[in-house]
């Protein structure tokens, strides 16, 4: 299956390197992993209920009211009333949680940007479709064993 070992061990590395930036950066603001990955979330994708935070991090809900407990009291997020559902609650960043992360998005941004600025159109397209293809099959469901094997 080793067609093309280079390229497995640059992606594994990669998202190594990726993951060291995230402790680094969860470190220097006293934030998990985790923590930081909610807070990305909710950035980049907007409101979210618990649950769906719960879903989209892999994590129980009790841990995810965990984690949302510490980050409302560090006043990072906020737990408002679901517009449509006063049943259930949306979580939503508040300024501080919006500062604090745009600033740990920005600065992988600074990091990445140059490298992309140095390639040519066509092969910056070649690039961002291979990790565009790399992340979905990534994320996509473990195959199902064969019963018979």
């Amino acid at each position: 299956m080793a067609q093309h070992p280079e390229f497995t061990r640059a992606v594994r590395d990669l998202v190594l390197a990726g993951e060291r930036f995230r402790a680094r950066a969860g470190r220097r603001h006293g934030l998990s992993s985790t923590a930081l990955t909610t807070l990305a979330s909710l950035h980049l994708d907007g409101p979210q209920s618990p649950s769906e935070l719960a879903a989209r991090l892999e994590i129980t809900t009790a841990s995810t009211t965990e984690l949302l407990d510490k980050l409302a009291g560090l006043g990072l997020i906020a737990r408002q009333p679901h517009p449509r559902d006063r049943r259930m609650l949306r979580i939503e960043l508040t300024d501080a949680g919006t500062e604090s992360i745009a600033g740990i998005l920005d600065a992988f941004a600074v990091r990445l940007e140059p490298l992309a600025d140095r390639l040519e159109p066509p092969l910056r397209a070649a690039v961002l479709e291979f990790v565009q293809e790399a992340r979905r099959s990534l994320l996509a469901p473990e195959p199902e064993e064969n019963a018979a094997s």
